[in-house]
């Protein structure tokens, strides 16, 4: 069972749970888990009659209590106005669970407000310290310290870094069928989710810009450079790069500073959500790092912990610390990336 599993059972309890994450990275499957065990009525957007049922003016009569999960539901343009209307009119008695590949906090498009209402928990792929465990340890530092040692964890890091950390490549630990897997994935994110969520025509540049993103893991991101490699504006450029993040193809960290104003315009570094699509080894290994930290941080935020981010460091010398994680922006813990660095150290 995943690692949030536990959460959504207790946050469901007192209001709607918005389970956001990349696609394949098995919200569906918890989701479909959680409804097992609770015996509940699944419903998908991407189904045509599902989608039927989701705009009939019966519904919200016919799940007017119990347990309900809502797949894909962020592709409604007015999912926000729809839901509110649903838990006002039938909260406590149902329980929902909404899920989301194209980021649930990113793409609210209109309608009435949510606060008070949601609890939001981000589903990311498989980590070392995830498989170690099988379960939630609490933050901060239980999470750095893996219940198992020795070769066990060289055995996942390597087949983490070969197959990377979503579900099925890993669990197939195949080569041949991860490249079919990692295409149809690049596909579906490329093409339907940017038409379907997005405006964009130029679909073949933004995937041309996709295509060029590996080879720019775990260096500063320069959009000019990539402007003049496909040739469009730079506020196109970044208006594409934030599209990607928001379907979770790719995230950025920012340069940490004490004035966040001076931070933000240093330039980013970017990493992929699919590592395995960085064929340099030691920019994989980086991107690895940087992944396992973000899961980390997100949770820490989810549960309450605290105001975390990950963020870099670099001075006027262009000395630069790796990573560096902030809580509630006034102190961390930096971390210099080394080749040789003990996995049992990351989560």
């Amino acid at each position: 069972m995943r690692y949030l599993y536990p959460t959504v059972n207790e946050f469901a309890a007192r209001k709607m749970v918005l389970l956001a994450g990349p696609r394949q990275c098995g919200k569906t499957t918890l989701a479909k888990a959680w409804l097992k065990e609770n015996k509940g009525s699944y419903l998908n957007w991407d189904i045509p009659e599902d989608r039927e049922k989701i705009l009939s003016k019966n519904f919200m009569a016919e799940h007017a209590s119990g347990f309900l999960v809502l797949d894909e539901f962020h592709k409604y343009s007015r999912w926000k106005s729809w839901l509110k209307g649903l838990f006002d009119r039938n909260s406590p008695e149902l329980k929902i669970l909404v899920t989301g590949s194209a980021k649930l906090d990113v793409f609210q498009r209109g309608g009435d407000s949510l606060f008070g209402r949601y609890e939001l928990l981000h589903l990311h792929p498989y980590t070392v310290g995830e498989i170690s465990h099988q379960r939630l340890v609490a933050p901060p530092q239980s999470w750095m310290k893996l219940k198992t040692a020795g070769d066990s964890l060289d055995i996942i890091w390597s087949r983490l870094e070969t197959f990377s950390g979503f579900p099925e490549p890993y669990h197939t630990a195949n080569k041949l069928q991860y490249n079919r897997w990692a295409t149809r994935r690049r596909e579906l994110l490329l093409r339907e989710d940017i038409r379907e969520l997005t405006q964009i025509r130029q679909v073949s540049l933004v995937e041309h810009l996709a295509l060029l993103l590996p080879e720019k893991v775990g260096s500063l991101l320069s959009l000019n450079s990539i402007r003049e490699e496909i040739q469009v504006a730079h506020d196109t450029v970044s208006q594409w790069i934030e599209i990607l993040e928001r379907l979770y193809y790719c995230f950025r960290i920012r340069p940490y500073h004490k004035k966040i104003s001076r931070g933000l315009k240093k330039e980013q570094k970017l990493y992929l959500w699919n590592w395995a699509e960085v064929k340099d080894s030691p920019s994989r290994f980086e991107n690895m790092v940087a992944s396992h930290l973000l899961k980390s941080v997100h949770l820490w935020n989810d549960l309450g912990f605290g105001s975390f981010e990950l963020c870099y460091v670099r001075n006027k010398e262009k000395l630069e610390v790796d990573f560096l994680i902030v809580r509630d922006s006034n102190h961390g813990f930096s971390l210099k990336l080394r080749k040789q660095i003990p996995v049992r150290l990351l989560h």
